[in-house]
């Protein structure tokens, strides 16, 4: 079972006189939407966006398709508005979001979240130590990133980083971009807006996200470092923690090595041997270091090749090598290019069973996404 802990914090910045962003947490869905336009319609336009979200959501979310077409009713909902109101001309808003997928036949017994987003608002995921953007920004220096023009930490002091080539309102229809992942234990989610990564450099916010501290915690941390760092726009960040509950308990680590007492009388023979324990003990520890663990990873790097469980450490060491333990029927050529990416990430694991609960998990992904 799959609980979720939620935290949230907003505020206007340094130098803005009010906060268009506008942003929910709640039921399993969660986002962050950044406003734009005169006349206070940035701020009409992100609240309709996140009240639309909360009541097409309450109903439940069966898939991607749904979710991204929830938003592109959205963009319907905020374009009519602007171009029927004079002081609302304009208005538009960028949408990063994230929703629980209800359960339905197939997936039922999946826990899965479907990621969307529409502009320079972003969700990032740090999972298994790795901290990484999942949503793609919709704007003008992210084109220029894509092209090698422009180093991300180039694009996020460019003085054009702010102009959005994607966002909701602006034109008739919009394009969703969509992400379905499986959860697992230890996941941590970030939703934010631009006022976060254009002020506070990303390896801080991958540093603080790193940290064992409370959602809320480190949600009202990053936006007190984007205020230190400057605060030029509002700033709104939402943390989501992944826990699964089960009874199972891991053991404590059990100390190999207890020290034994030196006699003086014979120092130079006690040095000596515990020399040559010390290699013994250094060998058998890297020995034991490259068996351990497991981790899930193709097979080899054709179209072709399958998901395998893995016993050891990925890169090997010298003639100790991994050897695959389980191999599943799920191939490469199935998936999608994004569940692709995620397998040569290399996942790791400290038991088989969490290994095997991955493959499973990810597997049934794979199928339910077609």
């Amino acid at each position: 079972m799959i609980t979720i802990d939620v935290g949230a914090a907003t505020d206007t910045g340094n130098i803005r006189g009010q906060n268009e962003d506008a942003h929910i947490a709640q039921q399993g869905l969660f986002a962050v939407a950044d406003g734009m336009g005169g006349h206070n319609a940035g701020e009409v336009a992100s609240a309709m966006a996140i009240e639309h979200l909360r009541g097409a959501a309450l109903d439940g979310v069966a898939s991607a398709e749904v979710f991204a077409q929830i938003i592109r009713d959205i963009n319907s909902a905020i374009f009519s508005a602007a171009t029927s109101t004079t002081n609302q001309r304009g208005m538009g808003t960028t949408l990063t979001a994230a929703v629980m997928l209800a359960s339905t036949t197939e997936n039922e017994m999946l826990s899965q979240i479907v990621v969307a987003n529409v502009g320079d608002s972003r969700t990032y995921l740090l999972r298994s130590g790795e901290f990484r953007q999942l949503s793609v920004d919709h704007s003008y220096v992210q084109e220029l990133v894509t092209e090698g023009l422009l180093t991300v930490d180039e694009a996020r002091t460019h003085p054009r980083r702010n102009i959005v080539t994607r966002a909701l309102g602006i034109d008739p229809n919009v394009s969703v971009d969509t992400w379905t992942l499986p959860l697992f234990d230890g996941d941590r989610f970030m939703l934010c807006s631009d006022g976060l990564v254009d002020e506070v450099p990303l390896d801080e916010i991958a540093d603080t996200m790193r940290e064992h501290i409370a959602p809320q915690d480190a949600a009202e941390r990053l936006v007190s470092s984007a205020k230190r760092h400057g605060g030029r726009d509002n700033i709104t960040v939402i943390i989501l923690d992944v826990k699964a509950v089960s009874s199972e308990q891991i053991a404590p680590p059990v100390d190999l090595i207890t020290p034994s007492k030196k006699s003086p009388s014979i120092r130079r023979r006690i040095l000596a041997i515990a020399l040559v324990v010390a290699l013994s003990i250094g060998g058998f520890v890297a020995v034991r270091h490259q068996r351990s663990g497991y981790f899930v990873a193709f097979t080899n790097t054709s179209s072709s090749a399958t998901i395998a469980i893995y016993k050891g450490q990925p890169d090997g060491l010298l003639w100790i090598g991994p050897t695959i333990v389980e191999v599943s029927t799920t191939r490469r050529l199935s998936m999608q290019s994004a569940f692709q990416r995620e397998i040569d990430r290399v996942q790791q694991f400290e038991t088989l069973e969490e290994a095997r609960s991955y493959m499973k998990t990810f597997s049934a992904v794979v199928k339910a996404n077609g």
